[in-house]
């Protein structure tokens, strides 16, 4: 990959046309921007063809309760005795009791409780009376140990048994502060089971709480469970993590969405490079999670071209791909359809002005981001050395790369790359600020695999949970006066220029990795 992106640096100029098409029905709960980084090679070429795909779900900033749809809602919560630790089972508490307060008597609950023993406390009903359902959760005290698996699929159950309408949404939000020790404990025999559980219409979000829960095991659910993976490092961030959840819940307008490719002869192999998903060599369906308002989501293909796929002058097709999904307002499934097509040129000045940046920016960020999920992972098995020389290549190929493309987003990955490095060395002698780098890393890079990269980098115009961090540490630093409402503003813009100016730091207003660490937030 590296190879080939030092190829692109050395042929590129200041001015690069970028190529690409945009499907956008009129009204459509979502939109895809398709493009490829080579859109044009010379007759001959045998390198790979990389297909960006950007998804953008309609803005809807409303959770008015006669316009979100309907919601059949399981919560799975962990009793196991590691729960009596720093008070996590009173956090828990207020924060299922906050998340039942969300709900109305036109939504579905359940609620699951579980150690090594599985119990439901509230079957499947409507939410008609809070405070009997919050006198339940108060009565819940730490026992035990960890049956997560049995929990999950009786959270499924549950939630699976409802007879709901077309236009409900139906989830099981899972947590856990333990290792899978009771009951079901192979990974792929949970994968299985979570595949299933979305087969039938039932999603699955994890929450993972402090520092001796398995995140391979929660993200793995997560992602093949169609739902979203947190990870919860203090106790008191869980009742704002859960609002978080239902929020994304409220404003989902697209769902039971699928990536299908379909290649033509022309190609040898081809990859999701964003996802874990597995694709044939004639292509396949990528089942995605669904989207609420507002979102944005990047996918990004890898095509090895046949050898000879590109011997003769002229366009060359390579497949077709598809996005597809239910407009959770309309109820109608709806068609996203690109054509993947190469045109073969004999000019290279041709090739050179219609190579796309973009791609190119994202393609390497996504393959640094796989060598950087590698290098975290030896380092967890404990090969610290290892581990910190590959952290400092990759940094070093990056740089490299960038001297020529010049692109802010390679720089603040650079310098990621960079204060993860030194977190390495300085955790590597203590356990559990040893453990707590690699479940912070992990989320990052899980984040970072549908281009969501806010947990590193935060800019002006930026929105969430993670801005909301940003707030309240200038806040406390006494930089930042404003509201904190989770918006990148021209204020706190001006707080972070302000706080990079008295640190000694480069100023241009952006929270990347160096800022975030100096603010305790990396």
């Amino acid at each position: 990959m590296f190879f080939y992106l030092k190829r692109f640096a050395a042929i590129v100029g200041a001015s690069i046309l970028l190529t690409g098409w945009t499907v956008t029905p009129d009204k459509a709960a979502l939109s895809a921007r398709v493009e490829m980084d080579h859109p044009k090679v010379l007759r001959g070429y045998e390198g790979p063809i990389y297909v960006l795909i950007d998804l953008e779900a309609i803005a809807k900033e409303t959770s008015e309760d006669e316009t979100r749809p309907d919601l059949n809602l399981g919560l799975v919560l962990d009793r196991s005795g590691s729960m009596e630790d720093a008070g996590k089972m009173d956090y828990l508490k207020r924060a299922a009791g906050m998340a039942v307060d969300q709900l109305t008597p036109k939504d579905l609950l359940s609620i699951v409780e579980y150690d090594d023993q599985i119990n439901v406390l509230w079957p499947i009903g409507r939410v008609e009376s809070a405070y009997t359902i919050k006198h339940l959760i108060n009565g819940l005290a730490p026992r035990g140990s960890t049956n997560l698996t049995g929990g999950m699929m009786r959270g499924v159950e549950e939630v699976g048994s409802a007879e709901t309408g077309e236009a409900a949404l139906s989830r099981v939000l899972l947590l856990s502060d333990g290792l899978a020790n009771q009951g079901i404990t192979d990974p792929r025999q949970i994968k299985e089971l979570v595949r299933e559980a979305r087969l039938k219409g039932v999603r699955i979000s994890t929450l993972g709480l402090g520092r001796d829960y398995d995140e391979d095991l929660m993200q793995m659910i997560a992602e093949h469970g169609g739902g979203h993976y947190y990870y919860i490092e203090n106790p008191n961030q869980m009742g704002r993590i859960f609002q978080e959840e239902l929020a994304t819940l409220f404003t989902t307008v697209a769902r039971e969405a699928a990536l299908d490719v379909d290649v033509t002869s022309k190609v040898e192999a081809i990859e999701l490079v964003s996802f874990s998903k597995n694709l044939t060599k004639s292509g396949g369906r990528a089942e995605l999670s669904d989207f609420y308002g507002g979102e944005t989501r990047t996918l990004v293909l890898r095509i090895e071209p046949e050898k000879d796929a590109f011997k003769r002058r002229g366009k060359v097709s390579l497949g077709e791909i598809k996005i597809t999904y239910k407009d959770v307002e309309s109820g109608k499934t709806v068609s996203l359809t690109s054509d993947l097509k190469v045109e073969v040129v004999t000019q290279q000045a041709a090739v050179d002005a219609a190579i796309n940046k973009d791609v190119v920016v994202e393609t390497t960020l996504l393959e640094t981001e796989r060598k950087h999920r590698e290098a975290v992972s030896l380092y967890e098995q404990g090969q610290i050395k290892e581990a910190e020389e590959m952290m400092t290549s990759l940094a070093g190929s990056l740089t490299s790369i960038n001297e020529t493309i010049q692109d802010k987003r390679l720089e603040q990955k650079v310098d990621a790359l960079k204060v993860e490095n030194d977190q390495m060395a300085e955790v590597a002698a203590a356990p559990e600020a040893k453990e707590g780098y690699i479940k912070r890393s992990k989320q990052r890079l899980y984040q970072a695999q549908s281009g969501k990269r806010n947990l590193y980098v935060l800019e002006e115009g930026d929105k969430g949970l993670e801005v909301e961090n940003l707030q309240k540490a200038l806040k406390d630093k006494g930089y930042f006066e404003g509201d904190v409402d989770g918006i990148f503003s021209s204020e706190l813009k001006a707080a972070v220029e302000a706080f990079q100016n008295d640190e000694g730091l480069d100023v241009d207003g952006i929270a990347g990795p160096t800022t975030q660490k100096a603010l305790g937030l990396y």
